[in-house]
């Protein structure tokens, strides 16, 4: 689980736990859950990983530690974000991440990438109407055959929630299937799968999380609750665009160009 490899940055006794258990965060290890199976797949021999909006380096961190071969680079607008993953970085010793505070829109990279890696951060310029234009950012990261994985938030009127508790978080009216497949083929990109992710059970799981929020000991006796939906959701999960779901994985190819100088 994410969290484990990096612990050392925690306090006891939240580090023994974490070294244990990972990330408590209900959200957070919903998204691994998702994502990390596809990752997992890659060679293990050095591969560039660009984390493309990272934060504050959570995910490139946990990567870097579990893949020391790979070479990893995170990016993010954020300068605070950017300080924090950079002072969590050294304080373990970690020598395969980098982290760059830049606009993906114009990121300075003279050297492709294998995977582009977007954890929920896409929608946010597809919202904005940039869609076409962060997928086309994408494809020029990638190398040819290179892959880029997404995890995505789906469109608020097929997010699977219940009303009778808060939203499992903030809605939007992107994305959806077809958008992202539009996005894909407006960029070059072949879309291997675009399937859906994190079901009608682990996104009444967040709405739990989300409604007893400030209340340690109602988060406590919840928490059972929430873990239970929540990988009864991932063993149950099926793998079909008409399933109800809160989020989509999208697993894109960069093709090779049969222009050699493009």
């Amino acid at each position: 689980m994410i969290g484990r490899a990096t612990a050392p940055l925690a306090g006891a006794p939240r580090r023994w736990l974490q070294r244990l258990w990972g990330y408590t965060d209900i959200h957070t290890r919903q998204k691994w859950t998702v994502v990390w199976p596809y990752l997992a797949r890659l060679p293990r021999q050095p591969l560039r990983l660009l984390d493309a909006g990272c934060g504050d380096g959570l995910w490139s961190l946990e990567l870097a530690a579990r893949r020391p071969h790979w070479s990893i680079t995170g990016v993010d607008r954020a300068a605070a974000g950017i300080q924090a993953a950079e002072a969590a970085r050294l304080r373990l010793n970690l020598r395969n991440v980098v982290f760059v505070q830049g606009d993906l829109f114009d990121f300075p990279e003279p050297v492709p990438f294998d995977v582009v890696l977007s954890v929920a951060s896409a929608h946010y310029a597809v919202e904005e109407g940039r869609g076409v234009d962060l997928f086309r950012a994408f494809r020029a990261l990638l190398q040819p055959n290179g892959i880029l994985l997404l995890f995505a938030p789906r469109c608020r009127a097929e997010v699977p929630y219940s009303p009778h508790l808060p939203a499992p978080f903030k809605l939007r009216d992107v994305v959806s299937a077809q958008t992202l497949q539009s996005l894909c083929d407006a960029a070059g990109l072949t879309a291997v799968r675009i399937v859906p992710a994190i079901g009608a059970l682990g996104t009444v799981a967040k709405q739990i999380d989300h409604a007893v929020a400030g209340r340690a000991m109602l988060s406590l006796m919840t928490y059972p609750l929430q873990l239970a939906l929540s990988e009864l959701d991932r063993v149950g999960r099926r793998r079909d665009a008409r399933a109800p779901s809160a989020g989509w994985i999208v697993q894109a190819r960069r093709p090779p160009s049969p222009d050699r100088n493009q």
